[in-house]
């Protein structure tokens, strides 16, 4: 059960939560507060709003694509552009993204993360968080939460995709990004559909 959901403060990102349709209790934070969630009711989380995990400001990019952006450089006899080095002029470098994401990625780790990951599991409790943002940050999340350079790393996520970040060895100070999880085929799925562990114990505690 997810214990925390971080989103952006823009519309396209909360609107995606709201389509999750995850289960809340309550009402979003930018809903009227007699809003009534349509059931079934399946999460007590609770959804925190923060310009954390919001897209990356482009600044005087704002609204071009990478081509455009490419020839205008070339006419101004600017060398080549790559948003992970050199930021968007007018708007975030990525020493500002690293400085931002480091934070939340802190804050995930105290609250949620570090009273569960490598301890003996307790029924109920989880370490499960949910991050709602946009395509560039997100993936400068993943990038930092394995602790690396913006530049070291080339990923793709495709609108609308979920990724899962996780620790190897469920261990808090070995961060990983879960590649793909295992599926269930024949007899495994009958005995998953019963709720048995497949393959040997399940640890699926403090993802984001």
């Amino acid at each position: 059960m997810t214990r925390n959901s971080y989103v952006s403060p823009r519309h396209r990102a909360q609107r995606t939560l709201e389509l999750l349709n995850v289960g809340c209790h309550d009402p979003y934070p930018w809903q009227p507060p007699d809003t009534k969630q349509p059931g079934p009711y399946r999460t007590d989380a609770t959804v925190t709003v923060t310009e954390d995990i919001a897209e990356w400001d482009y600044g005087d990019y704002e609204g071009i694509t990478s081509a455009q952006i490419r020839k205008m450089r070339a006419e101004q006899g600017l060398g080549h552009w790559d948003i992970w080095r050199d930021g968007c002029p007018g708007g975030e470098s990525p020493e500002q993204i690293i400085e931002r994401l480091d934070r939340l990625i802190a804050e995930i780790r105290a609250k949620y993360h570090e009273p569960v990951i490598g301890k003996p599991k307790k029924d109920g409790l989880t370490g499960d968080v949910m991050v709602v943002g946009h395509g560039h940050i997100l993936r400068a999340f993943a990038i930092r939460w394995i602790g690396k350079p913006l530049t070291e790393i080339s990923l793709i996520m495709e609108a609308g995709g979920v990724g899962t970040l996780s620790y190897e060895h469920h261990h808090i100070k070995e961060p990983a990004i879960l590649l793909g999880g295992g599926f269930v085929v024949g007899d495994d799925e009958e005995d998953a559909e019963k709720g048995a562990p497949i393959g040997g114990p399940q640890h699926e505690q403090g993802k984001s």
